[in-house]
């Protein structure tokens, strides 16, 4: 049975755990999904993780699916499914023709029970189950049988393992896979692409989702802000030098510690502000130091330009004093050639 978060932002769909280990490798794999027109789609199918990634959200926008709507997986190669859909008003089929065939697969696999011949011992036949995934519809139940409630029962809560199992980042293969999943939800929409790139670098690198122990009951919203400005955060200590204000890496402790008060793993932040902060601290000399050195330089520079200047006024007094003695030496012959015979 089909929820909100299967249909609308969720790049998972949960399969049962007894299925996947039974039918499918353990390795992950690309799995083509077969619709009733013939048209394929490959998804991403984690067996390990007993669910579908990268793929689904495509085949659920282009069926549109919708919550209520109940699946039949029929596994008709290793790694393909004839998928059926069955609508919460009724088969998919647009003609007789396919709804009878989705009848007879459903006939084949499941056995729903008249009310008036229902027996306690009545149930689904757990071998056809290993084969084949059949989410029943409501309406295909009679008032007393609640065998197929127990079954959609077991698939929500199948989900629900699902969701919260995410936990190991050691697990995910890669940025496409990560997801981030808070008290069931997944709130991949909620972060843009860049932040959740470097959020899940941040991960990778504690080997542990950070949200992983974040206090329950959290508005979603809230959790999505926490996770970016913890990713924002992270940023700025990088950009950090010696010049950064001290009033800058008190706020961005102050807030980490907030969020740690929340459930965030943001301990190694914090021990890297902290160990930046002596640093800095004791870097004050050094950088006074720069600046001295800076300042020299500077003198430095002015030095030279005024012995150039010192050169320069040297060698006009030589070329004055050589003028000079050219003038008195014009001067003679002058007055040589004035003088009276």
């Amino acid at each position: 049975m089909m929820l909100s978060s299967h249909v609308s932002y969720c790049f998972w769909l949960g399969l049962p755990a007894k299925f996947c280990t039974s039918n499918l490798p353990k390795e992950d794999i690309d799995m083509t999904l077969l619709d009733e027109d013939g048209k394929q789609h490959t998804v991403k199918c984690l067996p390990r993780k007993f669910g579908l990634s990268g793929g689904w959200g495509g085949f659920a926008k282009a069926h549109k699916l919708a919550p209520g709507d109940a699946l039949v997986f029929q596994l008709v190669e290793a790694t393909k499914f004839k998928v059926y859909i069955v609508r919460e008003n009724g088969l998919a089929g647009d003609t007789p023709e396919e709804g009878n065939e989705l009848a007879e697969v459903i006939d084949r696999n499941v056995t729903l029970p008249i009310a008036s011949s229902r027996k306690p011992e009545d149930h689904i036949n757990e071998e056809v189950l290993d084969r084949n995934i059949i989410l029943p519809l409501a309406s295909m139940r009679q008032p007393e049988d609640h065998s197929s409630e127990e079954v959609i029962d077991s698939e929500v809560l199948e989900r629900i393992k699902f969701s919260d199992s995410i936990n190991e980042i050691q697990d995910v293969a890669d940025l496409e896979s990560f997801t981030i999943i808070v008290n069931g939800l997944n709130i991949n929409s909620e972060i843009s692409e860049n932040d959740r790139t470097k959020y899940y670098e941040l991960c990778r690198s504690q080997k542990s989702y950070l949200h992983k122990h974040i206090t329950p009951g959290l508005n979603k919203e809230l959790i999505a802000g926490v996770i970016r400005e913890t990713v924002d955060i992270a940023d700025a200590i990088r950009a950090s030098n010696l010049s950064t204000p001290k009033d800058e890496y008190k706020a961005w402790e102050k807030r980490l510690i907030g969020f740690k008060h929340l459930g965030m793993n943001v301990e190694f932040l914090l021990s890297r502000l902290d160990v930046l902060q002596k640093l800095a601290l004791e870097s004050e000399d050094a950088l006074d130091y720069n600046k001295a050195m800076i300042r020299e330089n500077h003198a430095k520079e002015e030095l030279s330009t005024v012995e150039k200047k010192i050169l320069e006024l040297i060698r006009f007094e030589k070329e004055v004093q050589t003028l000079k003695i050219d003038a008195q030496r014009h001067a003679a012959f002058q007055s040589v050639v004035s003088s009276p015979w």
